[in-house]
């Protein structure tokens, strides 16, 4: 049986109290509702898998700190009860690449989540080779020479994923000793990375202060093909209005969104400039219940110039006729058909 893991040396699982644990800012997103079901869980079942600290050295209040269960945490505090707490060593590199593979192998994640836990991973290993081998201040400056180059235009996303998926690969293969097979075993593969940093790149590094909304979005929150429309925006500052205008309609996709931002036109000839308004109203009138519709409709002759409520009266009276059936017998004149048919 091979050796257990170093953070398992001499471990010791103790039940700690909720207030006594710190939380550090965490690589995920805490989902409330989660924390609440496992906090529902742990109080009737039990807690059956322990939560991971390091010890906060010199600090009285807090002295631990949280490495690895959050949402558990998080329930226990909930629930009022005790939280049973591995601890677990090693420096602040080694607690990040803890955090990122345990997350990333424990649940089901959303795209977006994901990407930033992969992101992370990456990250980890990026250090750790540098502490061995010292090439890490090389690596962090060509890749940020490399995105500056693509963020004003001078190189394609394509190209510098590609370049850097290669180099990463290259590199997390040399720390983990992952070989292709294991690699896509594991779902880190070229492919997964590739995937992973396109999202972390180019909507979760550019736009920290959206990111969280945007995976909560019924519509593209967790569908990858949605989310890649958004990144396949090259203007930065088109992507961000992209995503904005997602974040103001949680009933849109990325299609519509990116002719709301005007990256995309739609097919036919050019809308006019005020099509967009009347596109507006239309979805917002379809979107009304028929009690809504009625009460509305009570407004609109306040909306309206004098004019303009002849003509909607003369309109609607040519409606009205037209859909009432003719009487058996009854004769039309041709100056009363002219008439209907708004020619007089």
């Amino acid at each position: 049986m091979s050796a257990p893991p170093p953070f398992f040396g001499n471990a010791e699982v103790m039940l700690l109290e909720p207030e006594d644990i710190y939380v550090p800012e965490r690589i995920g997103f805490l989902h409330e509702d989660k924390a609440v079901a496992l906090g529902r869980l742990m109080a009737v079942d039990g807690q059956r898998d322990p939560i991971k600290v390091v010890l906060r050295k010199g600090s009285p209040k807090q002295k631990w700190q949280l490495v690895v269960g959050r949402h558990r945490l998080r329930g226990a505090e909930l629930e009022q009860v005790g939280i049973w707490a591995l601890e677990v060593h090693g420096d602040a590199d080694y607690l990040a690449d803890l955090e990122a593979s345990e997350n990333l192998h424990r649940r089901p994640l959303g795209p977006i989540e994901r990407a930033k836990f992969t992101a992370a991973l990456v990250q980890a290993a990026q250090a750790r080779l540098a502490r061995e081998h010292g090439e890490l201040s090389q690596h962090q400056l060509a890749v940020k020479a490399r995105w500056d180059r693509v963020r004003h235009g001078q190189e394609n996303a394509d190209g510098a994923l590609r370049d850097e998926v290669e180099d990463t690969y290259a590199k997390m293969a040399g720390v983990y000793g992952w070989e292709e097979t294991v690699g896509d075993a594991l779902d880190i593969s070229k492919r997964t990375i590739h995937r992973d940093l396109a999202l972390y790149r180019l909507l979760i590094e550019p736009f920290p202060d959206l990111i969280e909304q945007l995976s909560k979005h019924p519509v593209v929150g967790e569908n990858a093909s949605q989310l890649k429309l958004i990144g396949q925006v090259r203007d930065e500052a088109a992507r961000r209005r992209v995503i904005e205008a997602l974040l103001a309609d949680h009933e849109i996709g990325a299609d519509d969104a990116r002719i709301v931002a005007e990256v995309d036109r739609p097919a036919g000839p050019a809308p006019l400039p005020h099509q967009k308004y009347f596109n507006a109203i239309e979805g917002s009138w379809a979107r009304l219940a028929l009690a809504q519709k009625r009460e509305f409709l009570l407004k609109i002759p306040a909306m309206l110039t004098a004019e303009m409520k002849r003509e909607l009266r003369d309109q609607l009276s040519r409606e009205i006729e037209a859909e009432e059936p003719q009487q058996p017998g009854e004769k039309v004149t041709i100056a009363e058909q002219m008439r209907r048919e708004g020619k007089l």
